[in-house]
């Protein structure tokens, strides 16, 4: 058996059902790997889209900066700030229109 990662699965009914078009040469890798795993193909193919998924998600929630655009952001949110009379009229007028999720 080879490790891979592991997900935790959902719990609950699994309802949903997903069709997948591949060519057979493909099919026949993700058979393979599948065995060699000892998942079925249907297990396999789900944890590896649930993988992908994931690392999409952690990716959309990260921001990187080069070292030197990090070091002008951090200096400009640590300084001073600069009121801007019509954005304050603006915020006040807009209070409790917008909040939080």
């Amino acid at each position: 058996m080879f490790a891979i990662d592991t997900i935790t699965p959902t719990p609950g009914k699994m309802e949903a059902r997903k069709e997948v078009r591949m060519h057979r040469q493909d099919e026949a890798r993700i058979k393979a790997a599948a065995a060699a795993t000892g998942l079925q193909e249907a297990d396999f193919i789900r944890q590896a889209a649930i993988l992908r998924a994931q690392e999409v998600e952690q990716r959309m929630s990260m921001s990187i900066l080069p070292t030197e655009a990090f070091a002008a952001f951090k200096s400009a949110t640590q300084g001073a700030g600069t009121v801007v009379p019509g954005l304050a009229v603006a915020a006040k007028k807009s209070a409790g229109v917008l909040k939080d999720a």
